[in-house]
């Protein structure tokens, strides 16, 4: 379970990355200049605004009307107009450390992320010496540690100094590297050219963006330590320990960072001063302990030849399908991103995860919560990760507090509302700035119900009623109360939420593309799906039962499913012409997955109709797209053709074939292009959907297992309701091994027919051999 290489990365997209949840780093391994380039996960642009449309609901009102009256050019007009806010602020670049060494040519040269250690090393021979360079970032004592050493004595000389994007001064104090900066006031998204100037510094202090510090702290064995004014000197050394930390002044989603912010350079400094008193030998031990403590919760299995002991950009070049191992590897990868990305107490994974290097990134590398930023936890119950989802919790918590706000203040109705764009100020209102077009991506108002499952889901693993009586139930509601104000009857008496868009996608009416509709089915689905989760949450509690009766009274109102003439899932209200067949998108299979509203046991024509939308979407899609195919095609338990997705994602992508469409980056970043994390996290789950599948009272084993797995493992995955499951097979028996921390009656499925019923003993291993 390694990437490695035998030349050092020449762009971003191949450089390693190594995280600790706040501080994310990306290793180039180069010879003489080696560079890593830093991030801290709140160093964002902006500070805290209410950007909310004050007193629209009239206008809310005429854009439904014109809606409904099928005047979609207009209605959308209307809402680009009056019912956009400013932009959502950017995640920040931090800076690069630079380390010159005086050799720039050596033999033997390998750099290395090793997934069972989450740490990236770079070795290689000059002029009869071997050097090694050792990089992670410990959460346990919240720094990076950078470790070089030599195999002979005094060997070691090098200058580093550290630079940035941002607005920064520099200097070296006591043999430390102190860079101090701020963060600009806006980044204006790179998609958007209505700035001369896009990147703003205010003048004012209530303007201003956050603070930040980075320092480097050298602990030299053998050797001298010196500056030169603008770098640190060693010279001779043995080995050289550097401890790095970064802080930002961020003190929440609503405290001016400026102004009010913490001591970023305090708490910089003390977590430096902690960690030199801890030897070298000991921070490695803590990290690796507290990083195997989740990764080695899983382990795959899938096969292994001789290809698994090529270089990983071999394996990528020449993949064709029959390098099994690689598959196990792309799986742990997206495992190891997000516990390098996403730990109790951070800012949740973005567009990027935590590894961004441009000041306007692509899509200013924000929470996209129109399914990006919920594809980047896919994988965390099924894959042994469920702490990980914290910070997306924190994250919805904040969010509904300003949401509340854009509730009332631009639709007129309580509860808890949010568009397709967030960040780390949790800005809740859509996005758009009032430019050309931007009704049909913005107008999207669901990402409060579909956030709302991950809380859901959480319960549904864990079974902590306290945790969904005092969290998830308080979330669930205000955004169940909120689209229950908004919808309306149509001429059936059937309600929908109008208007209604479906994710980044346009049809043609009238002779022009617009992406606003009377309702869609993803709408509905969303709606349909919360409102069960509320009934089931009161019930469980015993309480809000007036509520709940609401709700199921209106659930048998809402409007149904359609099938259209090709046999396909209706996107939108109607059978419109689509402007682009093959969007990236599969906004209205929501209820196939990440629901399970459609399965094709209990609803088999309408899981025909996602199978033949898909047909109809095609197999090819940008990275984070595919990873949605494959989790799409594993619940419809087409393995084989799942498995034709996964080789998509496989494709390497670069410069030159950047055009053709998603695929995988050398370092195994997911392209869409250009690089999003969530294509990663979503192959992830998609790999454990095709091993293990939740059903209702039950757990299916296999469900959609390609036919060229013929034999294989997988240990440690878990289902709903506190179940660990470990299941080997081959081609004529699968034996599994359930684990449940409740005593519990249990379905159990394998390869689509019911094996058997079983009564789980909590704590009590329960062994079993199935006949294929």
């Amino acid at each position: 379970m390694n990437l490695w290489y035998t030349s050092p990365a020449s762009k971003w997209v191949e450089a390693l990355p190594v995280g600790n949840g706040r501080i994310g780093g990306m290793v180039f391994g180069k010879l003489d200049a080696e560079r890593i380039a830093l991030n801290e996960d709140t160093l964002w642009s902006g500070y805290p605004r209410n950007q909310n449309p004050k007193n629209k609901a009239p206008v809310y009102a005429k854009v439904r009307d014109l809606a409904m009256n099928r005047q979609f050019h207009e209605a959308n007009e209307l809402y680009k107009d009056e019912l956009t806010s400013g932009w959502t602020q950017a995640y920040m670049p931090l800076g690069d450390l630079l380390l010159d060494f005086p050799h720039s040519t050596g033999n033997k040269y390998k750099r290395t992320l090793d997934l069972d250690r989450a740490v990236a090393e770079t070795c290689y021979e000059c002029e009869g010496t071997l050097y090694r360079r050792e990089v992670f970032v410990s959460a346990p004592d919240d720094l990076m540690v950078i470790r070089l050493s030599a195999d002979k004595p005094a060997h070691l000389s090098l200058q580093i100094r550290a630079q940035s994007q941002l607005r920064v001064r520099a200097c070296l104090s006591d043999n430390t590297i102190i860079m101090e900066g701020i963060a600009p006031s806006h980044a204006e998204p790179n998609y958007s050219n209505a700035l001369a100037e896009p990147i703003i510094y205010s003048d004012h202090d209530e303007e201003k963006g956050m603070r930040f510090a980075l320092m480097l702290m050298p602990l030299v064995s053998g050797g001298t330590v010196s500056n030169n004014g603008e770098s640190l000197c060693i010279t001779g050394a043995d080995s050289v320990v550097l401890l790095v930390n970064a802080q930002t002044s961020f003190a929440g989603f609503d405290v001016q960072p400026y102004t009010h912010g913490k001591d970023e350079k305090a708490i910089c400094r003390a977590v430096l001063e902690r960690a030199k008193t801890i030897a070298w030998t000991e921070l490695l031990s803590r990290h690796i302990k507290d990083y195997q403590s989740y990764y080695h919760r899983v382990t795959l299995f899938l096969g292994e030849n001789e290809y698994a002991t090529l270089p990983t950009n071999e394996r990528l070049l020449r993949f064709n399908g029959d390098d099994p191992a690689l598959y196990t590897l792309l799986f742990q990868y997206g495992r190891y991103l997000l516990i390098s990305g996403s730990r109790p107490g951070t800012q949740p994974t973005n567009l990027q995860g935590i590894w961004n290097s441009d000041l306007r990134p692509a899509w200013s590398s924000n929470f996209t919560i129109n399914i990006n930023t919920q594809m980047n936890y896919w994988p965390v119950f099924s894959c042994g990760l469920a702490e990980l989802q914290e910070p997306l919790v924190a994250f919805i918590r904040e969010l509904a507090l300003n949401g509340q706000k854009t509730a009332r203040e631009t639709y007129g109705v309580e509860g808890f509302v949010a568009h397709h764009n967030a960040d780390i100020w949790r800005h809740s209102s859509a996005v758009g700035n009032h430019e050309r077009g931007s009704g049909t991506c913005v107008a999207w108002n669901l990402s409060a119900g579909w956030l709302c499952e991950h809380l859901f889901e959480a319960w549904e693993y864990t079974q902590d009623q306290h945790y969904l009586e005092k969290t998830a139930w308080p979330l669930m509601k205000e955004a169940a109360r909120c689209l229950k104000a908004l919808l309306v009857q149509d001429e059936q008496g059937q309600l929908i939420l109008c208007p209604s868009t479906s994710p980044e996608n346009s049809f043609i009416w009238q002779g022009k593309p617009t992406g606003m509709a009377r309702t869609t089915t993803m709408s509905m689905a969303i709606i349909r799906e919360l409102f069960q989760n509320c009934i089931t949450v009161s019930q469980v509690l015993n309480r809000d039962t007036e509520f709940a009766a609401d709700l199921s009274a209106l659930l048998d109102q809402l409007y149904p499913f359609q099938i259209g003439s090709k046999g396909q899932l209706l996107e939108w209200d109607d059978e419109y012409e689509e402007a682009e067949p093959h969007h990236r998108h599969q906004s209205h299979l929501y209820a196939l997955y990440p629901a399970s509203l459609i399965t094709p046991e209990k609803t088999p024509e309408l899981a025909q109709a996602c199978k033949r939308t898909l047909e109809l979407r095609g197999d090819e899609g940008t990275g984070w797209s595919l990873a949605w195919k494959l989790n799409l095609w594993a619940r419809l338990h087409d393995g084989d053709h799942a498995l034709r997705i996964l080789h998509y994602q496989l494709r390497l992508v670069d410069d030159d074939n950047a055009n053709r469409g998603g695929g995988t980056y050398l370092n195994m970043f997911d392209a869409h292009p250009p690089f999003q994390i969530d294509g990663n996290f979503g192959v992830t789950a998609g790999i454990a959907e095709l091993l293990l599948q939740n059903i209702k009272n039950g757990i299916h084993l296999l469900p959609a297992l390609p036919s060229t797995w013929k034999a294989g493992f997988c240990n440690g995955l878990c289902a709903k309701r506190r179940v660990t499951v470990d299941i080997a097979w081959n081609e004529q028996r699968v034996g599994v091994t359930l684990l449940s921390a409740l005593s519990q009656p249990l379905d159990l499925y394998c390869r689509r027919v019911k094996q058997q019923h079983v009564n789980l003993q909590a704590g009590k291993p329960l062994t079993l051999e199935l006949a294929l």
